[in-house]
């Protein structure tokens, strides 16, 4: 008699997570935000978190549909400041990894700031790579992240390019070991608009539906993320927000903005509509409250300034620096009266912070630093 060995396939029991990534919509010594993506016939919302040696602790958030995407959610609240923590997945054993930031500065905190980040592909890898080598405490994604926006005939939508963006982000923002970095996130003017926007709020958590928010660091750094009317006005609500929170930060000494168009612009033109509300707007509060510099991230050419205050080059004024291009490509930066730094090239800025000053490197897509920076709190 014969006897038949019938092999029948194999089929996982866990959804398949095609996109994971980490983001604070609190304190980020205490709090960490986790979104994944899965086919939309897998319900699961379930984290768990390794408390000790022997115990998991299960984490339940939510879910939104986008097409035949869930986008699940878990936030995490009452953790361990400065403390590394693993987790996996419903029933997916793969574990993962995240470091809550420090309450104090005790010691060197690293981060990451970049725009025009998923333009090219083997750009966004290659500036990755750089990224992970030195290791961030986290990153800003400061704007035109897929230039979702824009309209472009040999393009996908707008929904397919976020999602193949995030999916690159977990196959090249995870450490072989399983680390990931949590980003923060201001969109350009090519991610989100007034009448263009639940896209961007499903896919990025956020405390509530509006862009501009201070993230404070325990006391030693609060990072000012504005909006420069890509979805809410400059001038209005926003401006008096900003004096308000500059005024209540007056003793954190590092305090940096961070938006996307520019004051102080590298390629596009000085006398545009948006840099001179900024110069209107923002610029005297930062001389104001002394804010030790402003990140700008629009025109893919790198920059740094002169000290400005009061629209002249002054050593006690603000330096405006960045127009990064992650994985765009660079543009020529134009000869204009406040530059002191210009480049054309992909690049990053890498700010080191210690209690006694903060270095700033620009970074190029093979970790060669472009230029430097020292502030003193």
């Amino acid at each position: 008699m014969w006897r038949f060995l019938i092999l029948l396939p194999f089929f996982s029991l866990h959804a398949e997570i095609s996109a994971l990534y980490l983001s604070w919509v609190d304190d980020p010594t205490t709090t960490m935000t986790i979104q994944w993506h899965t086919p939309e016939d897998q319900s699961g919302d379930t984290l768990f978190l390794q408390k000790d040696e022997t115990t998991l602790e299960p984490f339940v958030g939510e879910h939104a549909q986008l097409e035949q995407t869930r986008i699940h959610k878990v936030t995490i609240r009452n953790l361990t400041p400065n403390t590394e923590y693993t987790f996996h997945i419903n029933d997916d054993l793969t574990t993962y990894r995240f470091r809550t930031a420090p309450k104090d500065l005790n010691e060197p905190l690293r981060f990451v700031i970049g725009s025009d980040i998923y333009l090219n592909t083997k750009l966004f890898r290659r500036m990755s790579q750089t990224v992970l080598e030195n290791r961030p405490q986290f990153i800003v994604l400061a704007g035109d992240i897929t230039h979702s926006q824009s309209a472009h005939p040999f393009r996908t939508s707008p929904l397919k390019r976020m999602l193949a963006f995030l999916k690159s982000w977990k196959t090249h923002m995870i450490t072989p070991d399983g680390l990931i970095t949590p980003f923060l996130i201001i969109p350009g003017n090519k991610d989100i608009s007034p009448d263009d926007y639940e896209l961007f709020f499903t896919l990025f958590a956020q405390p509530k539906k509006q862009l501009y928010r201070a993230v404070d660091f325990g006391s030693y750094l609060s990072l000012i993320l504005l909006d420069t009317a890509s979805f809410q006005p400059i001038e209005g609500r926003q401006t008096l927000w900003l004096d308000q929170a500059l005024q209540a930060r007056e003793n954190t000494p590092y305090r940096f903005a961070i938006y996307h168009k520019a004051a102080y612009p590298s390629h596009s033109s000085y006398h545009d509509i948006y840099p001179k509300k900024i110069r209107t707007h923002w610029v005297p509060l930062f001389e104001k409250h002394h804010i030790l510099a402003a990140f700008e991230n629009q025109d893919s050419s790198y920059k740094r300034t002169h000290p400005i205050k009061e629209s002249h080059i002054d050593p006690s004024g603000v330096t405006y620096l960045g127009d990064n291009s992650w994985g765009g490509s660079p543009r020529k930066a134009n000869n204009q009266w406040y530059l002191d730094k210009k480049g054309r090239k992909n690049s990053i800025c890498l700010v080191e912070i210690t209690p006694e000053k903060a270095q700033i490197e620009a970074l190029d897509l093979f970790n060669t630093c472009l230029d430097t920076l020292t502030l003193i709190p």
